[in-house]
């Protein structure tokens, strides 16, 4: 009888010591989006590179997000506002770190870029970036906060977590819509994922994402008419391309709304045109008033 309350109490000592060494299961926390709440995971994604935890690397989301709008949206809404802001602060990003790894690689000869890109973005995530680019550490903290964020949206829908390729989630298109898309030969689903880049482009207000979503000669037309050529032109002429009006009638537009024909989509009565070459869906007209 001893032996064997002996084993019992070795077993349950042993039970106890495991108990112990596992961590406690952290409680999801909630967030405020768009005039709705969601509930996040408060454990890392496992490909993500570690940091401070997600509560605290929410922290660093932009604050108009809690505020709702004047309609409540749909989770699918709320979903593609903030796919855009992840490709905006994506693309930030990704040009801040060409650039701060292209000016160490020309100061040492014969490094390596990506791998120079590799370790400024360690340093990021660990939170001791370069003190001299605190704008870096500011970009880096709000994709990570947003990309987070999106998981979670994409979680909440059961779609894939992952970040799609296109940067966007497939939608589900009314039938009509995407018939009158089919009818012009436009893959509806492209189109889609074009007219999100230009938007998020103008959302940005930042010309150098807009140029990379442009097509080249860009017409200008109505009050100022003129061509513009390539990247630089289209630098040049931000105060002209992405005027707040433009921009205003951009941002009120959702995808039901674009009407399509042969030419592209129209986007706010005419404002903007987005059109399609061999390489895709892009802005191909700014239309001044």
């Amino acid at each position: 009888m001893t032996r064997m309350t002996v084993r019992i109490l070795g077993l349950f000592g042993g039970l106890l010591a495991l108990s112990v060494a596992l961590p406690a299961q952290a409680d999801p926390f909630f967030v405020r989006v768009y005039g709705r709440t969601y509930k996040i995971d408060p454990r890392y994604p496992s490909d993500e590179l570690k940091g401070p935890k997600p509560q605290e690397a929410m922290k660093a989301l932009p604050s108009d997000l809690g505020r709702g709008p004047g309609v409540r949206p749909s989770h699918e809404e709320v979903l593609a506002e903030v796919e855009e802001r992840v490709w905006i602060a994506r693309n930030q990003l990704d040009g801040k770190l060409d650039d701060t790894a292209g000016s160490r690689d020309r100061r040492n000869a014969g490094s390596d870029k990506n791998a120079l890109k590799q370790e400024i973005t360690g340093s990021l995530a660990a939170g001791n970036g370069p003190s001299r680019s605190p704008e870096l550490q500011t970009l880096y903290d709000r994709h990570r906060a947003l990309n987070l964020l999106v998981r979670e949206l994409r979680r909440s829908l059961d779609l894939p977590v992952r970040t799609p390729e296109t940067g966007f989630s497939r939608p589900k298109l009314n039938p009509d819509i995407e018939a009158s898309y089919r009818a012009q030969n436009f893959d509806p689903y492209a189109a889609y994922y074009g007219f999100r880049r230009v938007k998020a482009a103008f959302r940005s207000n930042d010309a150098e994402l807009l140029s990379r979503v442009a097509h080249y000669p860009l017409a200008v037309t109505g009050k100022v008419r003129r061509t513009i050529r390539n990247r630089e032109q289209l630098i040049a002429a931000k105060e002209t391309v992405m005027n707040a009006a433009v921009r205003e009638a951009v941002a009120k537009t959702t995808f039901d709304d674009v009407f399509v024909r042969d030419k592209g989509m129209m986007l706010g009565d005419g404002a903007v045109w987005i059109t399609r070459d061999k390489s895709g869906f892009a802005l191909g007209t700014v239309h001044l008033d």
